[in-house]
């Protein structure tokens, strides 16, 4: 029998416990609210309704459809045509019940996009002596030959560059004059894309800012964009929340597929946009058919649109350095980041895709490239990451479209960067096809005959071979087999000219008196050695037929 010391004793252990229990569990942690919680999801619907094509992405989502969903509880965010979806926050039980309505397709989570990069180096942060007209911009334009277009009186006038990224800070010195045709912000719902405290956290719009300086800067003898007369489209569709030493950068992808269709319904020719990596697809996911990001951006791709993204920022995981949604689209243009030299970043994330195929698709300068300082409206400073590269390639592509009319297809200028990049007869999963030159594709275009042959290039392809004449080693490389170039036809050949990519006569070889074999020691005209690259042979035959062949000189 217990006594009753021991029993008081035992009422004395429950009543403590009691008490810490009391203290130590939160009053709401059985409560209805806490067991079940809402997360934010994408409804996907089978049809657009009884009225409509399900086939024409262009159909808005069928409204009947939302408001029944919003009628069981849940909080409607964005709708996606183009997936035909739309996101929601609901929770698990309203979950439930939308699950079980018959035009569900699936109920998929909100990814979060999320990157990091270092902090500006602060020694740049006050303003640069002049140094010319590009000023501190020098070398990133001048790299990959963008200042020949500009002084063709090319500067992206009547081209529409559609910017996604943090925000943007239009009264920055070089930002003043931009020619906005609209904006939004995803993130807030409303139209203002600059800094909102304390809806913003502090520094919101500075990725942003620096960003649309790279194309849009103009503060001559100081700091100059690649495509300052260009018109632009300002989305804001990624937060930024500060601390440490790094910035994180976080976008949920429905406001990132909203911004997109918003670009191209407002007439983007060319959208610009970075994003980092995501945690929740894996590299087996980088098949071009999965992220609902890549998924829109394809769409956007096949509506003509030349679609510019950031490759990532990842090349120095051991894990994964491999790029990241949408860069793994199919048309979509991913973007590496080299340094003043040319060299690859050894943060630019590499490819391939996981389905093989080679990314990224062109680098240019993301390493110590000069934007404006979001910090002081009348300074610049150096940045570094593959979203800083991007906005050059897309500017370069502004000024192109506006240079080549006669080019009316997005994807044939987006095979001529190609074809007149570093890389284009050896491209690789580090550099793509190669460190663009505006140049280069300028001259190519305006070359008679070129535009033909780009178009049946492929890029994916190798060399063609044609029957009859023989050129080989084909590619030579440098230093290899003597340096000598082998012509062999079975036809007699009259004359022979040699031209680099961007049209330029450089070697010439004429009254051969019918000759079926000749060679070419990799000179031109004045003896000097040629450098690596793509040149054009021009074969002109006793009976007046003209062969054009490719001849790749590689280091």
């Amino acid at each position: 029998m217990m006594s009753k010391f021991h029993i008081n004793s035992f009422f004395s252990i429950l009543l403590i416990f009691g008490l810490i229990c009391v203290l130590i569990i939160p009053k709401n942690a059985f409560s209805s609210e806490n067991y079940i919680k809402e997360r934010k999801v994408w409804i996907l619907f089978t049809d657009k309704g009884l009225l409509s094509n399900n086939e024409d992405i262009d159909m808005p989502v069928y409204q009947p459809y939302i408001n029944e969903i919003i009628s069981l509880g849940a909080k409607h965010h964005i709708s996606s045509k183009w997936l035909n979806a739309i996101t929601i926050t609901a929770n698990e039980e309203t979950l439930k019940k939308i699950a079980k309505l018959p035009y569900i397709k699936s109920i998929d989570p909100i990814i979060t996009y999320k990157s990091q990069r270092p902090k500006p180096d602060k020694s740049f942060l006050a303003p640069s002596s002049p140094k010319g007209y590009y000023g501190i911009s020098t070398t990133q334009i001048t790299q990959i030959h963008a200042n020949v277009l500009h002084d063709k009186g090319y500067h992206g006038e009547g081209v529409t560059i559609a910017i996604l990224d943090t925000g943007f800070n239009l009264s920055h010195v070089s930002l003043r004059n931009v020619k906005v045709l609209a904006e939004y912000d995803f993130i807030n719902n409303d139209d203002i894309t600059s800094d909102q405290h304390p809806q913003d956290d502090i520094g919101q719009d500075d990725h942003g800012t620096e960003v649309l300086s790279i194309i849009a800067g103009n503060d001559p003898e100081r700091f100059v964009g690649i495509a300052h007369s260009a018109n632009f489209l300002l989305a804001k569709t990624e937060k930024v929340s500060e601390g440490g030493l790094m910035f994180e950068m976080a976008i949920e992808e429905d406001w990132w597929v909203a911004g997109l269709e918003w670009a191209v319904e407002n007439g983007a020719d060319i959208v610009s946009s970075s994003l980092g990596y995501s945690d929740w697809y894996s590299y087996s996911n980088m098949n071009g058919r999965t992220a609902k990001t890549t998924i829109a951006a394809n769409i956007a791709t096949e509506k003509g649109i030349i679609v510019v993204v950031s490759a990532g920022n990842d090349g120095k995981s051991n894990e994964s350095p491999y790029i990241s949604a949408p860069a793994d689209g199919f048309d979509v243009i991913a973007v590496g980041s080299v340094n003043e030299f040319g060299e690859l970043s050894d943060f630019s994330s590499i490819g391939p895709t996981y389905d093989g195929r080679i990314k990224p698709d062109l680098v240019a300068m993301g390493e110590g490239t000069f934007s404006a300082d979001p910090s002081n409206i009348n300074a610049y400073r150096k940045v570094s990451g593959t979203s800083m590269s991007t906005p050059l390639v897309a500017g370069t592509i502004a000024l192109l479209k506006q240079a080549l009319p006669e080019i009316s297809r997005n994807k044939m200028l987006v095979k001529l960067l190609k074809y007149t990049a570093t890389q284009a007869l050896n491209p690789n999963n580090r550099y793509g096809w190669g460190l663009i030159n505006a140049e280069s594709a300028y001259r190519y275009a305006k070359f008679p005959g070129n535009l033909k042959e780009l178009e049946n290039w492929d890029p994916n392809g190798s060399i063609s071979v044609f029957d009859g004449v023989s050129i080989y080693p084909n590619p030579i490389k440098i230093g290899v087999s003597k340096n000598i170039i082998n012509i062999h036809s079975p036809k007699p050949i009259r004359n022979v000219r040699i031209y680099d990519i961007t049209g330029l006569l450089i070697y010439k070889r004429l009254d051969l008196d019918d000759a079926r074999f000749l060679t070419w020691n990799l000179t031109n005209d004045q003896g000097q050695k040629v450098s690596s690259g793509v040149y054009i042979c021009l074969i002109e035959f006793s009976e007046g037929i003209y062969e054009r062949r490719k001849i790749a000189v590689i280091r």
